[in-house]
């Protein structure tokens, strides 16, 4: 079971480690072309089992060797023969609770990975069954692109925090009551849901946590399931922003920025650390990014051909030679039999016989000399030596007293030092627990400080982003009102030269009427339509007119200067 792990360790990292670097090339600009190749691994890494059991095996003795089952039976015979065949039999069965405990812990990461997901999906499914239908068409309305067989389910919960979409086709889209109550948010919310539902995210992330199930263990397959859950979702606020402007999916994103989505399903929202990532990326977005389609094949068809083969690999260990390395050593020699023990004597001669058998008493050892007689002797300070049977008994005394006062010091001294150990043994570990205690509120420090620098990030990132919003109503509203005084000049200079049109109209009809004939024309034609018109008021007008057409080319004249000093 061992050397299975650490095959499918090899082949798993292999195949992984080629899809991120084969998604991060820089030419693949494209969200999308970046998660094919990253799907593309994660199904090699699910089929990589199946692969295994279909294909030839062809085996790479790479693992350390291990005694050939011949050698091993030779060794089992050889025991047997010296009689210790239960030590080997014992040493032969010590191998498969090894296997055993492998397999268990492997299995134990298994469930440790799956359990949980599987019960997020439980749960995901019990929300979306309770959960209320939406009947609002702000949020119902961009489905209607979709056809009926198609459609997803649109409920709202109380369970959840944010939007999220999850299950197979047609799948379901659950939003959070507080989404609900942002009729700004709608567009954008669903069109990013909808994009997940119609690229087939979710599944994808079934198979993905199924991957990171299976090969646990490998650091390279959990980095490779990061890394599509992220770039599923850049594909998504790509295909939103062809439906929606940059500043206003910012600013969804901003308002959501505080919510946390579901880890069993897709959704709008993510962590706080890509949020920044996010908003940069969309406010640089000038257009759909080119697809290469023929570079994406030739990625998944060079992916396919590396795994296929990579699957029939088998790694084993190396086997010995059993003549050099488990040769039977040879058997001891026989021990050489007892002599036979003498007859027993007779019965009359066993007093004799243990007589003559106890040993004679052993001569007493001779005294120990007596030890010579040690000769004492104290010296002075002014170099005189004294034997100690020489002094008087008050000096004797004065010496044996100070010997015991030396004594007694040395005896404090001993106490002190050790006493002196003792504290500095105390003050060693205060030291160590002071610096252990400084290491973790400083550990904390770090942490707090590392979330206040991303708290600060994303409010900064989210000002920049209101600020680029701005900015942008702001030359929105001034390209605006540039052409609305545009055209508000052109209208002026428009009424103006309308005027003076009309003045010289006047001044025409003025001349016309000074004729008598033209005055009875248009007496004719004024009684035909109903009214009646004098001579006298025809002649009356001529006269009005000139000073009436003045006054409009007097005011043409001053609408055309107003035109020229708008700004």
């Amino acid at each position: 079971m061992l050397a299975v792990l650490l095959s499918l360790l090899v082949k798993s990292s292999v195949i992984a480690g080629l899809g991120l670097g084969l998604a991060s090339l820089p030419m693949l600009r494209n969200p999308v072309d970046r998660v094919d190749i990253l799907r593309a691994s994660v199904v090699l890494l699910i089929a990589l089992p199946i692969l295994s059991a279909l294909i030839p095996t062809l085996t790479l003795r790479l693992l350390p060797a291990v005694p050939a089952p011949d050698a091993a039976d030779a060794v089992l015979w050889g025991a047997a023969v010296q009689g210790v065949a239960i030590r080997a039999a014992e040493a032969t069965v010590s191998l498969p609770p090894l296997t055993a405990f492998v397999a268990m812990v492997w299995m134990a990461g298994v469930a440790l990975v799956a359990v949980p997901f599987v019960a997020g999906v439980l749960t995901l499914h019990r929300w979306t069954r309770e959960a209320r239908p939406v009947t609002s068409a702000l949020w119902t309305g961009p489905m209607s692109q979709v056809s009926e067989a198609r459609r997803p389910e649109l409920k709202v919960s109380d369970r959840i925090g944010s939007p999220v979409s999850w299950g197979l086709p047609p799948g379901a889209i659950l939003l959070d009551p507080a989404s609900l109550a942002r009729p700004e948010a709608a567009r954008a919310v669903m069109a990013h849901e909808l994009a997940h539902l119609r690229r087939r995210d979710w599944l994808f992330l079934i198979l993905s946590r199924g991957a990171v199930a299976l090969f646990w263990f490998n650091p390279l397959v959990w980095w490779l399931h990061v890394s599509l859950v992220a770039r599923s979702e850049d594909a998504a606020d790509a295909a939103v922003l062809t439906e929606v402007e940059p500043a206003v999916y910012a600013r969804t994103l901003v308002s959501l920025a505080g919510e946390a989505g579901h880890p069993a399903a897709t959704g709008l929202s993510g962590p706080a650390r890509s949020l920044a990532r996010r908003i940069t990326r969309i406010m640089k977005t000038q257009g759909p990014a080119t697809s290469r389609p023929a570079l994406i094949a030739a990625t998944l068809i060079g992916l396919t051909a590396v795994a296929t083969p990579l699957a029939a690999l088998e790694l084993a260990p190396r086997l010995c030679d059993p003549v050099a390395t488990l040769a039977v050593p040879p058997a001891p020699p026989a021990p050489p039999a007892p002599p036979a023990p003498p007859a027993p004597p007779a019965f009359s001669a066993l007093p004799a016989m243990l007589a003559l058998q106890v040993p004679p008493a052993p001569p007493a050892p001779p005294a120990p000399p007596a030890p010579p007689a040690s000769v004492r002797q104290v010296s002075f300070g002014d170099g005189r030596v004294v034997a100690w049977e020489d002094l008087d008994p008050e000096t004797r005394r004065e010496i044996e007293q100070a010997r015991a006062d030396a004594e007694q010091a040395r005896v404090h001294a001993e106490a002190m030092r050790a006493n002196a150990a003792v504290h500095r043994r105390q003050a060693l570990a205060d030291a160590s627990a002071a610096r252990a205690q400084a290491a973790v509120h400083r550990q904390e420090a770090l942490a707090h400080a590392r979330e206040a620098r991303a708290t600060a990030e994303t409010h900064r990132t989210a000002a920049l982003a209101q600020a680029r919003v701005a900015r942008s109503q702001a030359d929105q509203a001034r390209t605006e009102a540039r052409r609305q005084m545009a055209l508000a000049r052109t209208q002026m200079a428009g009424g103006a030269d309308q005027m003076d049109a009309g003045a010289r109209q006047m001044r025409e009809e003025a001349v016309r009427l000074r004729d008598p004939a033209y005055r009875a024309r248009k007496i004719e034609e004024n009684r035909a339509r109903g009214h009646e018109v004098t001579d006298d008021h025809l002649q009356a007008l001529s006269r009005t007119l000139p000073q009436r057409a003045d006054e409009l080319e007097q005011r043409a004249r001053e609408l055309r200067e107003r035109s020229r000093n708008t700004l």
